[in-house]
């Protein structure tokens, strides 16, 4: 009998361990589950993560470009050759570049229009110039002694 009942207290034991391997199995494929809802949570999150960052980056990029044409609109003042338009495409953003591009473009047109109104100046001086430099010759010519002895011939041949 003893047997027996060393037999009933592993079979119970082995009962017991049993129903706590099932709920350790339980609790196990429970955290399994969790685990693929995290992993298929964070693959999404990674993956909108990533694409942000894409669109990010293209931004960057023409935000970039956008500088540059701004840089290469500088240089172009400097050496003479700058046109309005190019700063086109930037001047329309409505941020800090954009307004920066719109001054530049009005800038260059007032110094454009100023270095235009300095040399038509210039042209008209150097044509008044001209005409004083004329003016001066003819009196030195006419003061000369040479002159007034021609002038007196001519009168006299016309007879006065």
């Amino acid at each position: 009998m003893q047997k027996v009942q060393i037999q009933n207290e592993s079979v119970e034991q082995l009962l017991v361990e049993i129903e706590c391997l099932k709920q350790e199995l339980l609790e196990r494929e429970n955290e399994k589950l969790d685990l693929e809802i995290l992993l298929e949570t964070t693959t999404e999150h990674s993956t909108n993560i990533e694409a942000e960052l894409h669109d990010k980056n293209l931004e960057m990029s023409r935000y970039l470009q956008q500088v540059y044409c701004i840089t290469a609109a500088a240089a172009a003042v400097e050496a003479g050759t700058f046109q309005s338009h190019t700063l086109n495409e930037v001047a329309v953003r409505n941020d800090e570049l954009g307004r920066l591009a719109r001054v530049f473009q009005r800038m260059t047109e007032q110094v454009r229009s100023r270095e235009e109104k300095l040399k038509q100046q210039v042209e008209e001086l150097k044509i008044e110039i001209n005409q004083f430099k004329r003016i001066e010759e003819v009196s030195q010519i006419t003061k000369t002694d040479s002159f007034q002895q021609l002038k007196q011939k001519v009168k006299q041949l016309r007879g006065h």
